[in-house]
C-alpha cells in the first residue's frame, strides 16, 4: 500500500493520470455537463426520480429497507459488504437513471434477507 501511494504521489503532479472524463464528473458534481448537447439531452443521463425506482424495482422498494435494518442489526462481514454495496449503488442510481440497474442486485439481496428473516421467525413459531 505504501509503495502504491508513493508511486501515485510521484506521478500525479506530472499529469500522468489526466483529468476525469465528463461522465465521471457528472456523477460526482451535480451541474457538470459534457458539452455535447446530444449526450446531455438523453433521458438515461438525467437524475432518477422516485417513480422510476418504483417502476423498475416494484415491491422490492417496500421490502428492501427492512432487509437493510436486519443487516445493520446482524452486522457481519457479508452484511457490511451488502450495506456498502446498497449505499453506493443507491447514490449512483440517484445521479443517473441508467444506473438503477446497479441497484437491482443489492435491493434483491436485502429483500431476500428480510423475507428469509420473516420466514425463519414464522417457522420457529410453529415448531
Amino acid at each position: 500500500f505504501a509503495l502504491a501511494s508513493l508511486i501515485i504521489y510521484i506521478l500525479a503532479p506530472t499529469g500522468y493520470f489526466g483529468p476525469l472524463s465528463a461522465r465521471v464528473r457528472g456523477l460526482l458534481i451535480k451541474h457538470t455537463r459534457t458539452g455535447n448537447p446530444l449526450v446531455d439531452s438523453v433521458a438515461e443521463h438525467q437524475p432518477a426520480n422516485s417513480q422510476q425506482y418504483y417502476q423498475y424495482l416494484h415491491y422490492i422498494c417496500y421490502v428492501a429497507p427492512a432487509g437493510l435494518l436486519v443487516s445493520i442489526f446482524r452486522f457481519s462481514n457479508a452484511n457490511s459488504f451488502l450495506i456498502l454495496y446498497a449505499a453506493i449503488s443507491t447514490y449512483f442510481s440517484s445521479k443517473m437513471v441508467r444506473l438503477i440497474i446497479l441497484l437491482g442486485p443489492s435491493m434483491s439481496a436485502l429483500a431476500g434477507i428480510a423475507i428469509g428473516t420473516v420466514f425463519h421467525w414464522s417457522v420457529h413459531q410453529f415448531l
